[in-house]
């Protein structure tokens, strides 16, 4: 038996039977940032602005409470030590994508760098910055362990993460 290729068109993929459903990124209000500011207005609520925020800086820095400097050890980082600013930084301070997830760039002279997906915890919107430390700081553990890195932990020290791109950081680190 002979089946003609035409007995088939009825089974267009146009057909309801076969529409799958239009897919539309959401897209998240972000104010774009200039190089530089002529003019600034006082925030308001409507536009966004938060008490909380810090407005923007790039930079999440690492500070044991009562430190005098910033920066703390690896194994710091894994014992939940007590930090200096742990309600200041909002969600969109570090603009955590809607996975509730940053991208966080690790590196190391003479290795090549690993980018690590680490997911922000948050209440009412600001961070955990005891569970974003523990996880950068597991995510730098794994690096140096899956790199042969022979430094111990506590001569590690996290300094600070800049923010290369909305949603990616990257870690300065230093040894001491």
């Amino acid at each position: 038996m002979f089946l003609s290729l035409a007995a088939y068109d009825d089974l267009s993929y146009r057909d309801s039977y076969y529409r799958t459903p239009s897919v539309h990124p959401i897209s998240i209000h972000r104010p774009r940032r200039g190089s530089s500011v002529s003019y600034s207005s006082v925030p308001s609520f409507a536009d966004g602005f938060s008490p909380f925020s810090r407005g923007g800086g790039g930079i999440v820095k690492f500070k044991r409470k009562g430190a005098f400097r910033s920066g703390i050890t690896l194994g710091e980082a894994q014992a939940n030590i007590l930090l200096s600013g742990q309600d200041s930084y909002t969600l969109e301070d570090l603009s955590v994508d809607y996975r509730g997830k940053i991208f966080v760039h690790v590196r190391w002279p003479g290795y090549s760098p690993l980018t690590y997906e680490i997911p922000v915890d948050s209440y009412s919107g600001l961070v955990d910055l005891h569970s974003l430390v523990r996880r950068v700081g597991r995510a730098v553990s794994h690096y140096m362990q899956s790199n042969a890195i022979p430094l111990s932990w506590n001569h590690v020290e996290m300094q600070y993460m800049e923010e290369m791109a909305p949603g990616s950081w990257h870690l300065k680190m230093n040894v001491h």
